[in-house]
């Protein structure tokens, strides 16, 4: 192959990857999305999220965010949401053992 063919395509391949690259506005809708899909998921009154957010590497591809609100009864929960940034598939579960009396803050 000759070398004026490979050019034009190393620098195709090379603004694809730029062109892919997030920007502060897209972290923040997907920051928005997550949120959202988290309290909705979540079943409690009154939810929040917590605000420190993980956000894995895209091998992994999900963000985790920790939800605290209420249950009909009017009782405190805490809730661990996973997102799968790939197909919007939310899932929460229960995270009031993790505060139990052996943790220390």
């Amino acid at each position: 192959m000759k070398l004026y063919r490979i050019v034009p395509i190393a620098a195709a391949l090379s603004m694809a990857g730029a062109a892919t690259a997030s920007s502060p506005g897209s972290w923040a809708n997907l920051n928005t999305r997550v949120n959202r899909a988290c309290i909705a998921m979540s079943g409690l009154a009154r939810p929040q999220v917590l605000a420190h957010a993980i956000s894995t590497s895209d091998a992994v591809g999900v963000e985790v965010r920790l939800i605290r609100g209420y249950d009909s009864r009017n009782r405190f929960h805490r809730k661990i949401c996973l997102f799968n940034r790939s197909n919007s598939r939310t899932e929460v579960h229960d995270a009031g053992s993790w505060f139990g009396s052996s943790v220390k803050p």
